[in-house]
């Protein structure tokens, strides 16, 4: 393995000790890190000196980064004792991860690293990592975080959508609820993140563009033993702004996950944004009740036909008798008449009178444009702000951040 770094001048110390070999995006990396400490400026190591170069290296002057690619035993034992040998010389790692699963990246965290940043998405991760060593550097702080520690503890919200019916929408919804809310929210710095619970056909990575991690396989069947790095990287992000669990590659089973699965998902993504909006599967699960019960707003979605109206009242009656509390779901129509379709207007009064329920959003009906905007990857947002479907979902959004602050301000 060799051992690069790069300094100022010839003359002064390393300001960062850099493991690269094997990484699978290394010459990206070497034009990133030109940029940041200075092009021309490399210097390449045999991996025999690292010890010796890690021992005359301050810690006051320079810092090492890791890069790893690979879930291989030797490259991860490799990764492993450089990270030891850094924390022994007093020197702060930065751990540089391709896509590599989460098992990998609960081992190499646990070895005790300062900072770690996703590579080469999303972008600006590698410089945000690299300004807080040298900030942490300045102050005299030398941390070393742990898997479970190091990390910022958040108390998000969640939004869950859930379709009493399949074809109603509500994955729909949920992509362009999240991104409108990342919208509304980016200027204050709130982190939202979209994920999608139906492990076996969910289509919010089409929706959205996003590729299918495989580290996503590893989080669901292994979420109670993971932390906040392992859910970071198992995300995908949309425009590096929303960050993004995907369906696994490959259609799983349902019951993949157990409650106890879900539940640590859920937490650990809460403790990581301030916003989790979930996309749930029509069929009803041993652990859907888990998301219920986290749920701030819980958004059933239907449609005014005779399907939708048996299957919202299944779904109310169930959580009737498992007692949950109705106060937080949220009943929405999706392609709902139109102002001048009197009959139309009827029928859903009809419908919610039956049902015993009131409708607090209805969406109208999108046409094409929505499935052009889904089967393009990009919210209604980039390329259809004008549409009627995208304003009422920006109201519900809205009037959502409107109760929130009501609620704090109770509170």
């Amino acid at each position: 393995m060799a051992l690069s770094f790069r300094r100022e001048t010839a003359e002064s110390a390393p300001e960062a000790l850099v493991f690269s070999d094997g990484f699978s995006a290394a010459e990206e990396l070497i034009q990133d890190l030109d940029t940041q400490f200075g092009e021309d400026q490399w210097l390449e190591v045999p991996a025999d000196d690292a010890e010796n170069m890690m021992s005359i290296a301050s810690s006051e002057d320079s810092f090492v980064i890791v890069a790893l690619s690979s879930n291989d035993e030797v490259a991860v034992a490799n990764t492993a004792q450089l990270i030891r040998q850094a924390r022994a010389n007093g020197l702060m790692a930065l751990l540089v991860v391709g896509d590599i699963s989460p098992t990998t990246m609960h081992s190499i965290m646990r070895e005790g690293v300062a900072e770690f940043a996703p590579y080469p998405e999303p972008a600006g991760a590698l410089v945000d990592a690299i300004d807080r060593l040298r900030l942490a550097r300045t102050n005299g702080n030398l941390p070393a975080i742990s898997s479970t520690t190091g990390a910022p503890r958040r108390l998000g919200k969640v939004v869950a959508f859930y379709g009493v019916a399949g074809g109603v929408g509500a994955s729909t919804m949920a992509v362009n609820f999240a991104w409108e809310l990342t919208q509304m929210t980016r200027r204050e710095g709130r982190r939202v993140a979209l994920l999608d619970f139906n492990f076996q056909y969910g289509s919010i990575a089409t929706f959205l563009d996003v590729p299918r991690r495989e580290a996503v396989y590893e989080l669901v069947s292994e979420a109670s033993n993971l932390d906040q790095t392992g859910l970071t990287q198992a995300l995908s992000t949309y425009k590096d702004r929303l960050h993004v669990l995907t369906a696994p590659r490959d259609a799983l089973p349902l019951d993949i996950v157990s409650p106890a699965d879900v539940d640590a998902i859920i937490n650990l993504a809460r403790e990581s944004f301030d916003y989790v909006v979930i996309d749930m599967p029509q069929a009803l699960m041993n652990w859907s009740e888990k998301v219920y019960a986290a749920a701030d707003d819980f958004y059933a979605v239907m449609e005014i036909d005779m399907r939708s109206a048996q299957n919202m009242f299944r779904f109310m009656r169930t959580l009737k008798a498992e007692d949950m509390n109705l106060e937080k779901l949220r009943f929405v129509l999706n392609r709902a008449p139109g102002m001048t379709d009197l009959s139309g207007k009827t029928r859903v009064k009809r419908v919610a009178e039956s049902l015993g329920i009131a409708f607090l959003h209805q969406i109208p009906e999108g046409g094409k444009q929505i499935v052009n905007s889904c089967d393009q990857g990009a919210p209604l947002y980039e390329g259809a702000r004008s549409s009627p479907v995208r304003k009422e979902i920006l109201r519900m959004v809205e009037k959502f951040m409107t109760e929130e602050t009501e609620k704090a301000a109770a509170g």
